[in-house]
């Protein structure tokens, strides 16, 4: 056996104890609850559309995509998926030109109060924004202090991003209509609560 062959079989034996003492360890797998849920809540939007007049299936929504937050006791049952209340959160739709703000955090100062972040020669400077590790942060369209952003304090750091919307728009988006076959819809985020999350709110 050749010393590639062995680091191969090293390499699957640690792959093996490895996922050994991660289920050992109780940890769920979440990843087939999240797409059974993913699948729900496409077939609860499809229907939707549907009861609109809509011609549309879950396959017409494959490009859409969905966020469910569970409480943190739903998200261990592996019912959870249809068993659960769903609640619609938000409907948000990508926007290419949308601004990106980076603000500066909870002590004001770009970067790391008190220190020359760029080491430029000035502390605390508008071109500190973002340094590593700093309590600044970047704000979106979906925040609700995006409307206070003052641009003599700020930046954009960057274009596209999700905006609010609403299901009407949505809807109208992925109506079907024989003259626009080859159109391509927008990019869509839908979001829903379970009705235990959507309670402790």
């Amino acid at each position: 056996m050749n010393r590639g062959n062995v680091l191969m079989v090293v390499v699957v034996l640690l792959g093996c104890v490895w996922r050994g003492l991660w289920l050992s360890a109780g940890v769920t797998d979440s990843t087939s609850v999240a797409d059974a849920t993913r699948t729900e809540l496409l077939r609860q939007i499809a229907d939707e559309l549907k009861a609109r007049g809509q011609v549309a299936g879950p396959q017409d929504l494959h490009g859409v995509q969905v966020l469910a937050y569970f409480d943190d006791a739903g998200f261990a049952d592996s019912t959870v998926a249809s068993s659960r209340s769903w609640k619609l959160d938000s409907v948000q739709r990508f926007d290419p030109d949308a601004e990106v703000w980076i603000v500066s955090g909870a002590d004001g100062k770009p970067g790391w109060d008190g220190w020359d972040d760029n080491q430029n020669g000035t502390v605390d400077d508008l071109s500190e924004l973002g340094a590593a590790w700093s309590d600044d942060h970047c704000l979106t369209p979906l925040d609700s202090e995006y409307e206070q952003v003052d641009p003599a304090y700020s930046r954009i750091i960057n274009r596209g991003t999700f905006v609010p919307s609403d299901f009407e728009s949505f809807a109208a988006d992925h109506s079907f209509n024989p003259d626009e076959s080859d159109r391509r819809p927008n990019s869509w985020r839908v979001t829903f609560v379970d009705q235990a999350a959507a309670d402790s709110l």
